[in-house]
């Protein structure tokens, strides 16, 4: 996934979540998962529906 939670080979597939990260936190993450959630929901809608494709290039 890249820094917008989009699949690298499928550029139509967001993973919005607690699945993107790497491993269990010690802690209670609702925080981050809502903040990673309003980025790439907000990517989302001023980015990816204007030109439909890769957000991030690699």
């Amino acid at each position: 996934m890249n820094r917008y939670l989009q699949s690298w080979d499928v550029h139509n597939v967001f993973s919005i979540g607690a699945s993107a990260f790497p491993q269990g936190l010690g802690y209670n993450p609702t925080g981050t998962v809502a903040a990673l959630a309003y980025w790439s929901a907000r990517a989302i809608r001023e980015q990816y529906l204007k030109n439909p494709g890769p957000l991030v290039q690699a």
